[in-house]
């Protein structure tokens, strides 16, 4: 007998409560079951089983991601737009590290669906490429450079990877991607 008032979204939304607080590598059905106070057996009558709720999980976490790139360069372009994304990017990792860690290892998970869906954090990435001039293949390769730069940097800041130095690490974040707007720029004049 399902518990009343259980649903598929309550389920997805305590999935994601209890992966950002535990993380994933400690997350089971039997500790979210115990979290939403019903059986294992309960969950099954709205999921088909682990695999789909961490990608239902995962979708959830790619639209959060997402909302906050659009969110973040809404009514902005090029360097303004970039800087923008480029700091909500960073603190959506770190604010939620074990969402962003389903995101990323969308491929590792076997969830080929979610993969696909993991497509939709690079259109604002390209909207913001676009408006600097770059087009086609061109567009892919500096997508690709920028997130490499976005995702490499926050890996290595949460793994303490900068902690031998006392400086900044948010001002070698900020030339990072300078160096980032300053190639697009000048890609972007080529393209002219």
């Amino acid at each position: 007998m399902v518990k009343k008032g259980l649903t598929k979204e309550l389920i997805i939304e305590a999935a994601v409560a209890l992966i950002e607080e535990k993380g994933l590598v400690n997350f089971s059905l039997r500790n979210l079951a115990s979290s939403l106070g019903v059986q294992v057996s309960s969950l099954y009558n709205h999921i088909e089983g682990q695999n789909d709720l961490l990608a239902e999980t995962g979708f959830c976490a790619v639209n959060m991601l997402t909302e906050c790139e659009e969110n973040a360069i809404q009514g902005k372009a090029k360097d303004e737009a970039l800087f923008a994304l480029a700091d909500a990017y960073r603190l959506f990792a770190k604010e939620h590290t074990e969402l962003y860690r389903i995101i990323m290892g969308a491929h590792t998970l076997n969830i080929p669906v979610l993969e696909k869906a993991s497509e939709t954090i690079v259109q604002p990435i390209l909207r913001v490429i676009t408006d600097y001039g770059i087009a086609g293949d061109m567009q892919i390769h500096y997508q690709r450079m920028l997130r490499s730069v976005m995702h490499g940097f926050f890996a290595h800041e949460n793994v303490g990877g900068f902690s031998l130095s006392s400086v900044n690490r948010d001002e070698s974040y900020k030339i990072a991607i300078s160096c980032v707007a300053a190639q697009m720029r000048e890609a972007g004049r080529s393209n002219s």
